[in-house]
């Protein structure tokens, strides 16, 4: 008598997200093993993510197609009027502007030669903040593009910090971490970043905070009506204590969270998500709130699941101050993002697995150098070599991009029996005579049997426009289709994937059912 056919049904492939920390044969079917340049959209499917196109197509007084500036980082200035800028910084240049970059001089005896400013603003004017360089200010005031030396401003008062973080919160500017002065938090007067003496300016030295080890300071933060002060290894958490509600009164400020054995490594992974802090620590994606909670379980953290290969990607990056991050509130997700090896984790902030931590994928070749979401157009912007780019589409730069998916190990609830593979059924959401690859493998092989499939005019068909700003380039037809066919091997673990190339159109997994019949008992 025929043996009946044993199957495994994922109906949201990938749902859980990455997990390459546990027992690959352990893991529940949601999780992948593989899951590359997708998200994870808000109806729990796998699906590519978007691509990204160019912005800038112009340098002010260039005729040229092929800018090349070299864009480090970008800030989006709000003056008192309402009046957007985008500001934007080289290695030694300044710009403003989006579509067309019109160059910027500042007024500065420095001769700068590092990109790696922190730019925040404050009432009417934008301040540049980097170690070892006078900071800038930006103004339309009463000049347009007033772009000087902090020290050339009328109210300037005091001596400024050299420092290289600085953060905008309660009405001030409060800045750390000079060449010469890693412990100590300096703020200024109240409503006027120019002014760093009198009134009430001054700094918080932290370094009687400390209970074991001497730490530095990486960055900052504004949580819930406190200051955060990020170092190396520990997390500061300072409050005041005036009864006032309506100022912030730094003279009061008192210690009321000492959080050791877990820090920030990058001060620009630091990303407040309204209701959260998350950052990069030495031992992954942490979030302040449950750092906060579970200080007695350092090594519990958001990004658990694949903790392995976020500090390896961390070691393999040569300066960690270019690590940068980005929450996008549209998106719901936290980019994690390497620029030397091209890699960003993606970390989904809808809601938290059962043991806290954020489902993750992780997006491949994409070497933008900083990330900015604009809170007023509810774009994701990106800098790189030639400009500003946009989170938008299905092709990155006028060029398609591989998906891929791979599911956990599966041993059908046999671990000793032999499994043949015999057939698989597959549910894809995807424009008309769109490729994919359907992919078994058995008993941890890398080498995969293919199974190529193409959608066709049959199946449910609807208008799905991807181009968010009503561009009729990126209209599309898209179908959904159930795909059944044979399919071979064998072995004691069983392992199916789908790759497919995104180009122009978006692409998602809705179901993966593998079927297969068994063998002997090894």
């Amino acid at each position: 008598m025929a043996k009946q056919l044993q199957s495994t049904s994922i109906s949201a492939p990938g749902f859980l997200g990455l997990n390459t920390q546990e027992s690959a044969v352990d893991l529940a079917d949601g999780y992948a093993l593989i899951a590359s340049n997708v998200v994870i959209d808000k109806f729990g499917r796998l699906g590519a993510r978007k691509g990204w196109v160019y912005r800038t197509t112009a340098l002010e007084g260039v005729d040229d197609d092929n800018v090349d500036v070299g864009l480090k980082g970008m800030h989006n200035f709000i003056d008192l009027a309402g009046v957007k800028t985008y500001l934007s910084w080289s290695d030694s240049k300044f710009y403003k502007g989006y579509g067309n970059l019109e160059e910027l001089t500042p007024t500065t005896t420095d001769t700068i030669t590092n990109g790696d400013w922190q730019c925040v603003s404050l009432n009417d004017r934008a301040y540049y903040f980097q170690r070892g360089y006078k900071p800038l200010y930006y103004t339309n005031e009463t000049t347009t593009d007033e772009f000087k030396s902090i020290e050339n401003h009328a109210d300037y008062t005091g001596t400024a910090p050299q420092a290289n973080a600085v953060l905008s919160a309660y009405g001030r500017l409060w800045a750390a971490d000079t060449s010469t002065n890693k412990t100590t938090v300096f703020f200024s007067n109240l409503l006027n970043g120019a002014e760093w003496s009198g009134g009430s300016s001054g700094r918080l030295n932290i370094t009687g905070t400390f209970s074991r080890n001497s730490d530095v300071i990486v960055g900052l933060g504004a949580f819930n009506g406190t200051l955060v002060v990020f170092c190396k290894n520990s997390i500061l958490i300072f409050a005041d204590n005036d009864s006032f509600e309506g100022s912030f009164d730094p003279t009061t400020l008192s210690l009321v969270e000492a959080i050791e054995g877990v820090g920030c490594i990058s001060r620009d992974t630091i990303q407040h998500t309204g209701e959260d802090i998350l950052f990069l620590s030495a031992t992954g994606v942490r979030s302040l709130g449950r750092t906060i909670q579970e200080k007695s379980q350092p090594f519990r953290d958001i990004s658990r699941n694949i903790r392995d290969d976020v500090v390896a990607t961390v070691e393999n990056e040569s300066n960690p101050q270019n690590i940068k991050a980005v929450y996008s509130p549209v998106h719901a997700f936290y980019l994690l993002t390497f620029p030397q090896s091209g890699f960003v984790f993606c970390f989904d902030t809808r809601a938290p697995l059962q043991d806290g931590s954020y489902r993750a994928t992780q997006w491949e070749l994409l070497y933008h150098t900083s990330y900015l979401y604009d809170s007023t157009t509810r774009q994701l912007l990106m800098t790189n070599e030639d400009g500003i780019a946009e989170y938008f589409g299905y092709q990155d730069n006028g060029k398609p991009y591989r998906m891929r998916f791979f599911t956990s190990y599966d041993e059908f609830g046999q671990p000793v029996t032999t499994k043949i593979a015999k057939r698989v059924g597959v549910t894809v959401i995807g424009p008309q005579g769109q490729d994919f690859i359907i992919k078994i493998g058995t008993d941890y092989t890398t080498t995969y049997r293919s199974y190529g499939f193409v959608l066709s005019r049959s199946g449910e068909t609807f208008e799905y426009n991807i181009g968010e700003y009503d561009n009729a380039e990126y209209s599309c037809w898209l179908r959904i289709e159930n795909i059944r066919a044979s399919v071979g091997g064998q072995g004691v673990v069983l392992q199916a994937g789908l790759e497919t190339e995104i180009n122009g159109a978006p692409f998602s997994l809705q179901r993966l059912d593998v079927y297969a019949k068994s063998g002997r008992v090894l």
